[in-house]
């Protein structure tokens, strides 16, 4: 017997003992990161709304092209998806992955992953970390509302499920590797007053790609016998007697069953379905003004999270974090330059520039008027550059680096003089790398000059001049009274020529969603009274409480290394289930 979560409560819906069954609705796209239809360059229209269309189950179906018989369907080829459906493998149950990409056209998305103690990083000399000091400071970060098991079970296994993930590479593979911030520059920071950050992480942009590893780990699923249908998009979960009885599935042969004891949902978010966004996301949608809007990079529509919700799992209760969201303002400015000051339409401070999380260093832009704002520094910025974190949006302070940006002060300040001259440019050059090149400095002999090509005027320039000698006060002092910037990296703005570049605000874009259901510490999705839902399970992004209320690094790429090391972790919780 199958149900819709539709029209009725969620008390009479548990109460009659079935399980949601769904079909294909008009409009709704699968759980890859391949386009979809309206996708991430749809606007969110509506507001929150317990009766959003997406929560309303499509109907069910009864007639299919193909039937399968296996212990656990796998819906999504991403990372968590791959790790779960090889380990599951390994452990000799039979396993299907199902995939909305093309085989022949699959493409992994991210480049870099998290890995502590990974044992590729540890032979080329990056510091091993202690995973309670890891958890201690990640829970610090987040405010102590992630599932502590699964932050514990990630900084406890990184390394073993990275080195597994990492197995069937060659050793010309692993020449293509980088660690981004390792070794470290000279004044590069292991921490910012109580919040530390370590530069583990396992960078693939060469030869050997992730799409690449995916596809070593798929070969190693399908010799131990499992499954993959690609081109197939999964639609509703099977239940019978509130527990999983399979997946229902299509791909251009026709509807699909697929009968499993357990189903891995793993389909890496909502970014693309607007709806959903405006739904889960209310504290960023309602934030929004004038024509800003919630889009993503990504175009997953959020069957993942919809398919585990008609089945009776629980949406996390608190605004689901998006990656880079909230106030991480690209390319180049503002959060990339927290050695800067920042400094409003107004002439005065508005934050702590250099607070430690980059991603949460943004947040006041999110509750501030979206006039153009600025970022303000000195002779001696390129020194002051230098002082970096190893986390996204930061800095690697190279020679090659830093020179680039002393060209780039020096061509603002012959542009202020007069003196500037374009180089000629040879055929195939230009471009540059995010904040490296590509910001555009304005340059003044004092404040007040430059707070006029600023475009300031009146109370506004003196403000502007009585702000930055406050700061400086600050700095000479080692105690930033106003905003509590760490002393170690207070850097004053007292050396002419003076520089700065502009921002204008737009709120709204995040390049994926970070959560949706909330599991137990084994991924096994909870229902309404926070009970195990017996055989479904959720990893990756569809995974609630990994994060606080905005994603974070303490690492580089810590979505995708928590995707591979829950990922396994899921696969063994639905082994010890299905045993």
């Amino acid at each position: 017997m199958t149900i819709m979560k539709s029209g009725i409560s969620r008390r009479a819906f548990l109460g009659l003992g079935a399980t949601a069954a769904v079909a294909a609705g008009a409009g709704l796209a699968g759980c890859s990161p391949a386009s979809s239809e309206g996708g991430s360059a749809q606007a969110a229209q509506g507001s929150a709304s317990s009766e959003s269309s997406w929560k309303t189950a499509p109907e069910e179906i009864t007639e299919f092209a193909k039937e399968y018989d296996c212990d656990v369907v796998v819906c999504g080829h991403g990372f968590a998806g791959i790790t779960a459906c090889r380990e599951l493998a390994e452990e000799g149950y039979k396993v299907i992955l199902v995939e909305k990409q093309p085989e022949d056209t699959y493409a992994a998305v991210g480049n870099e992953f998290a890995a502590l103690n990974a044992s590729i990083l540890k032979e080329r000399g990056v510091p091993e970390i202690d995973p309670v000091e890891f958890f201690q400071n990640w829970m610090t970060i987040t405010g102590n509302y992630p599932n502590q098991e699964l932050v514990m079970k990630f900084a406890q296994h990184s390394g073993e499920n990275s080195d597994w993930y990492l197995s069937e590479l060659s050793d010309s593979d692993f020449e293509t590797m980088t660690t981004a911030f390792f070794p470290k520059t000279e004044h590069q920071l292991d921490n910012i007053g109580p919040i530390k950050f370590w530069p583990s992480v396992c960078s693939f942009y060469g030869d050997c790609n992730q799409t690449k590893i995916h596809e070593y780990n798929r070969a190693v699923a399908q010799e131990k016998g499992a499954e993959f249908l690609f081109s197939t998009e999964a639609l509703y979960v099977i239940m019978n007697n509130g527990q999983v009885a399979g997946l229902v599935a299509k791909n251009p042969d026709g509807n699909l069953k697929l009968n499993a004891r357990a189903v891995v949902i793993a389909c890496g978010g909502f970014g693309g379905n607007a709806e959903m966004m405006a739904d889960l996301m209310p504290d960023m949608y309602h934030a929004l003004v004038g024509d800003e809007q919630l889009t993503s990079m990504s175009a997953n529509d959020g069957r993942g999270v919809q398919m585990a919700y008609w089945a009776g799992a629980h949406l996390e209760t608190c605004p689901i974090p998006g990656m880079n969201m909230k106030g991480l303002s690209l390319p180049g400015k503002m959060n990339c330059l927290p050695q800067a000051v920042w400094i409003d339409e107004n002439g005065k401070r508005f934050c702590n520039e250099y607070y430690a999380t980059s991603e949460q260093r943004g947040l006041a832009t999110v509750y501030k008027s979206r006039k153009t704002k600025f970022a303000v520094c000195d002779a001696n910025f390129p020194e002051y550059r230098q002082y970096t974190i190893p986390q996204h949006a930061g800095f690697t302070a190279t020679e090659e680096n830093i020179a680039s940006l002393q060209e780039s002060l020096d061509k603002a300040y012959a542009i202020f003089k007069g003196t500037y001259e374009e180089p000629e440019q040879a055929e195939g050059e230009g471009g540059g790398m995010g904040p490296v090149t590509t910001i555009d400095f304005i340059a003044d002999d004092t404040l007040e000059g430059l707070a006029g090509q600023l475009g300031l005027t009146g109370d506004a320039v003196a403000n502007f001049v009585e702000t930055i000698s406050n700061y400086n006060a600050y700095c000479e002092a080692g105690a930033d009274q106003e905003y509590g910037r760490d002393a170690a990296v207070l850097f004053p703005v007292k050396e002419p020529p003076f520089y700065a570049c502009t921002f204008d605000p737009v709120l709204g874009e995040t390049m994926v969603t970070c959560g949706g259901i909330i599991t137990d510490g084994d991924q096994n999705a909870l229902d309404e009274n926070f009970e195990p839902i017996p055989g479904l399970y959720v990893s990756g992004n569809d995974c609630g409480r990994r994060f606080g209320y905005e994603y974070i690094t303490p690492i580089p790429g810590c979505s995708l290394g928590m995707a591979i090391t829950l990922g396994r972790e899921c696969g063994k919780s639905v082994g010890a289930y299905l045993a």
